[in-house]
């Protein structure tokens, strides 16, 4: 169910998550969409000779995720982004599930605006994996 969350139905403080596997079929068609077939992305043995213990997802697939968060949770329908920072603090393997999750930080009904912290945490592991700022407008009827 898509969300649609208009700014007067937000205020600071309001929240959404979801949960996210990310696995190597993923990676693999992130890789054939945009062609980053860099070898620490698409390679085991090569990603795990440069230190990591596995494929790496391609850090733009969890901002992909991030995009699904505003446009079907928070606040959904209408919603379009207009800016995204993204600070990736640990790499993503294969197999790692992760939490997303939106706090809205400021709200501007008379702008149709919100700005919204943005963390992605190791559902397992409880780790800050990434985390950022949204800026979002709202698209749509403006009554």
């Amino acid at each position: 169910m898509i969300a649609a969350l208009r700014p007067e139905d937000l205020e600071a403080g309001a929240s959404a998550s979801f949960e996210q596997r990310i696995e190597a079929a993923d990676i693999d068609a992130f890789a054939r969409l945009t062609g980053d077939v860099s070898p620490l992305h698409m390679d085991a043995a090569f990603a795990r000779s440069r230190g990591f213990r596995d494929r790496v997802a391609h850090g733009v697939l969890l901002a992909g995720y991030v995009s699904r968060l505003f446009g079907v949770h928070l606040p959904g329908r209408d919603c379009l982004l207009q800016s995204l920072t993204l600070k990736w603090l640990q790499p993503v393997c294969a197999g790692d599930r992760l939490r997303f999750t939106a706090t809205v930080t400021q709200v501007s009904p008379p702008a149709r605006a919100m700005m919204a912290e943005v963390v992605v945490d190791d559902s397992e592991t409880g780790v800050t994996v990434a985390r950022g700022k949204v800026q979002a407008g709202f698209t749509g009827d403006t009554a």
